[in-house]
C-alpha cells in the first residue's frame, strides 16, 4: 500500500506473541552421558589403550560441547584414547582445515573437549550400496571403536521415518564429503530415506560402531534428555526417537502468512540455513514438499556470525538485504549446495540495499492488502520462535488460540538508511522485555 510514488508504504504496527516455550530443567550433559553409558554398557568392550572415534557435527547444538567432553571423559575413564572426528559432510569448505575451524567457531577445541581432533581427511571406499560406493574416513577404519553423537530432529531436505540423527550422521559424518556426495547422488535416484539407510547399513556392518548418543531438545533448543543407543538397536530405535523429537519441535503458530521477515540464517541454525519445516519450503525437486505453513514471501536480513559465509538456504528467501550477499562466501555456498544436490538453495534472490526496500518489494508482490489485514510475522531465526512480532491480523488469531499477545503495538523502527535493529533489540527498544 503506497500513498504516493515518492513516499514509503504505510506498514502495519506490530504486537508480540509469546508461545510460552519453557526451557526444560534438563540434566547436566556430562552427568547424563555418564549415566546413559553406564545404563547401556556402551563402553563395556572398550579396553585400556584402545582408540575411540567420536563424531562432532557442525550444528549449533547448545549442549554439544558438554556432551562431547562427557563422552571423551567416559572413554578416558576406561583407560582408552578418544579422538574427535569433524563429521560434517561438505561444511567448512569440505576440507580438513575448514572443518576443524568450524569446530573452533563452535568452541570445540582439543582443550575444551579433552581430546585431540582429527586434522586430516582421507576417504576410503569400504563397500557398495544400491550400486553406489560407500565411503568412510581412514580414521574410522583405524579406530578400535566408534561412537556417533548427534541431535535427533527433522531433516531439512525430506520427510520420512528417519531424518536427522545417528543414522544420517554415520553416512555424512563418518563418510565426510565423499560420503555426503554419494548419499545425495543416490537420493536423487531412490529418495533420501532409502539412500541414507542403505549406506548406513553398510557402515554399521563394516565399521566398529559401538552405538550413539542421541540428543533430544525442547522447543527452546535446550537439552531435554540424552539416550545412549547400542549399535544393534539404532535402526529400530531411531524412528521412535524422531517421533518423540517432533513432539518438541518449535514451529510458527500460523498455517498461512503473507510475509515472513527473518533476521538471520546459518549452518549453525539449520543444515539448510533455514529450518525448512518451520518455513514450509523444502524446495527439493525429488522429495515431497511441506503442506504447511504456506508463506507467500520471505525476506531475509542477514547471515549468522557462526555460519562462516556459508549462505546455503539463501535461495529459500524471496528478497534479501544486500548485506547477506556481501557476507556470502560464494565458493563455500556453492560447494554445500552442489554436494547436497540442492542448487536451488544456493540461488541468490533479488537483493535490495535496505530492510525497508526489501519489505516493500515483498509487500508489492502479494496482491492487495491493508495494514489491519496483512498476515506478517518477524522472527530472529528458525530456531528461536518463542517470541515473535506479528501484524494485527495475526495477533487476533494468536489471541483466539490462547497465546499471550501484547496489548500494545509498535511500528517498525527503521533508521535513516532504512534498516531495522534485530528483533530482540526491537523488543527491548519498545519495552517488550
Amino acid at each position: 500500500m503506497v500513498t504516493a510514488k515518492d513516499t514509503h508504504m504505510v506498514l502495519p504496527e506490530f504486537h508480540t506473541v509469546a508461545q510460552g516455550f519453557e526451557t526444560t530443567a534438563g540434566p547436566d550433559p556430562r552427568t547424563a552421558v555418564a549415566e546413559e553409558i553406564g545404563r547401556t554398557g556402551l563402553l563395556e568392550t572398550v579396553a585400556p589403550g584402545q582408540s575411540v572415534l567420536i563424531t562432532a557435527g557442525s550444528r549449533g547444538v547448545a549442549c554439544m560441547l558438554e556432551v562431547l567432553a562427557g563422552v571423551a571423559a567416559a572413554v578416558k575413564a576406561r583407560g582408552a584414547k578418544p579422538l574427535i572426528l569433524p563429521a560434517m559432510g561438505s561444511h567448512g569448505g569440505g576440507t580438513a582445515e575448514g572443518q576443524v575451524e568450524v569446530l573452533r567457531h563452535l568452541g570445540q577445541t582439543e582443550k575444551t573437549l579433552g581430546a585431540p581432533i582429527r586434522d586430516r581427511l582421507e576417504p576410503v571406499r569400504i563397500g557398495e550400496a544400491e550400486g553406489c560406493p560407500v565411503y568412510a574416513d581412514r580414521a574410522a577404519l583405524d579406530a578400535d571403536h566408534i561412537l556417533i553423537v548427534n541431535r535427533i530432529k527433522d531433516h531439512t531436505e525430506f520427510i520420512g521415518e528417519i531424518e536427522s540423527g545417528l543414522i544420517k550422521m554415520a553416512v555424512v559424518g563418518l563418510g565426510r564429503i565423499a560420503g555426503a556426495e554419494v548419499m545425495h547422488q543416490l537420493a536423487v535416484r531412490v529418495s533420501y530415506v532409502r539412500a541414507i539407510e542403505a549406506i548406513a547399513r553398510v557402515l554399521f556392518a563394516k565399521l566398529p560402531i559401538l552405538g550413539g548418543i542421541a540428543i533430544l531438545e525442547d522447543k527452546t533448543s535446550a537439552l531435554r534428555r540424552l539416550e545412549a543407543v547400542p549399535a544393534v538397536a539404532v535402526f529400530e530405535r531411531e524412528p521412535e526417537l524422531l517421533g518423540e523429537a517432533q513432539q518438541h519441535h518449535a514451529t510458527l503458530p500460523f498455517d498461512r502468512l503473507d510475509v515472513l521477515l527473518v533476521d538471520e540464517i546459518g549452518k549453525d541454525i539449520s543444515g539448510a540455513g533455514f529450518d525448512t519445516k518451520v518455513i514450509g519450503r523444502i524446495m527439493n525437486i525429488y522429495e515431497k514438499e511441506c503442506e504447511t505453513p504456506r508463506i507467500t514471501r520471505i525476506v531475509l536480513r542477514d547471515l549468522s556470525a557462526k555460519t562462516g559465509g556459508n549462505a546455503i538456504g539463501i535461495g529459500l528467501a524471496d528478497f534479501v538485504h544486500r548485506r547477506v550477499v556481501a557476507k556470502m562466501d560464494p565458493e563455500m555456498t556453492a560447494l554445500n549446495s552442489i554436494t547436497a544436490r540442492a542448487p536451488e538453495k544456493g540461488r541468490v534472490p533479488i537483493s535490495l540495499p535496505s530492510d525497508r526496500e526489501a519489505l516493500e518489494a515483498a509487500f508489492n508482490s502479494i496482491g492487495l492488502w491493508e495494514p489491519e489485514s496483512i498476515r506478517m510475522a518477524w522472527i530472529a531465526n528458525t530456531s528461536d520462535l518463542n517470541r515473535i512480532a506479528v501484524s494485527p491480523a495475526l495477533a487476533r488469531e494468536a489471541e483466539a488460540t490462547g497465546l499471550r499477545v501484547s496489548a500494545n503495538r509498535c511500528p517498525l523502527s527503521f533508521d535513516a538508511g532504512g534498516d531495522l535493529p534485530g528483533l530482540l533489540s526491537w523488543l527491548r527498544i519498545n519495552g517488550f522485555g
